[in-house]
């Protein structure tokens, strides 16, 4: 083969090498226009912020044991507002409506005595299914007990201002120097 021959092959590999580069390119540049790279702002998040959304919805449908005047089927206030709301709700929403059993389930007839009361009440309301959507069961989440919602409460309202900074301070909050500043837990208000 001579050095010309060598050459031209050369140059002709080159060549194709160059255009399949460059239809490569184009491909790519076409198929960039069409799909984004970038997605609009929260259409990552739709989702789990729809199903956070809709298991709230569904917790507005229990009624909880606190609603009950102790160990009886009678409703509190409290417990006759909310059955009022449900019933107003169970048109538009398919979740079913959920009593909280007894605790580790120690007294099932009660439980039982509570879900007929409550789906006669929605009956009444206007809900023709309710003795159908009406279940005995535990409810969605755990609850707190009294010592752990303290402790989230005070969480909570302390953490307001951040670390630091602000009305209520935070974990070694202190105020901006002055009369008034304070640290550790909480800390003070200074100006």
């Amino acid at each position: 083969m001579s050095r010309s021959s060598v050459q031209l092959t050369l140059g002709a590999g080159v060549c194709l090498g160059v255009l399949a580069i460059a239809g490569c390119s184009r491909h790519w540049a076409h198929r960039e226009a069409s799909i984004p790279t970038v997605f609009p702002l929260g259409s990552i998040v739709r989702a789990h912020y729809h199903t956070m959304q809709t298991n709230g919805e569904a917790a507005d449908f229990i009624v909880h044991r606190n609603e009950f005047v102790g160990s009886t089927a009678e409703l509190t206030p409290q417990g006759k507002d909310h059955i009022v709301e449900i019933a107003a709700r169970m048109r538009s929403a398919p979740f079913p409506v959920l009593i909280e059993r007894s605790e580790h389930n120690s007294d099932p007839e009660l439980d039982a005595h509570r879900r007929r009361i409550v789906a006669r009440i929605l009956h009444d309301f206007g809900a023709p299914e309710a003795d159908q959507r009406t279940i005995v069961s535990e409810a969605y989440g755990r609850g707190f007990n009294s010592i752990e919602a303290e402790f989230d409460y005070y969480r909570f309202l302390y953490s307001r201002g951040g670390f630091g900074t602000g009305a209520a301070g935070g974990f070694g909050g202190a105020g901006f120097g002055g009369v008034g500043t304070g640290a550790g837990f909480g800390g003070a208000v200074g100006f």
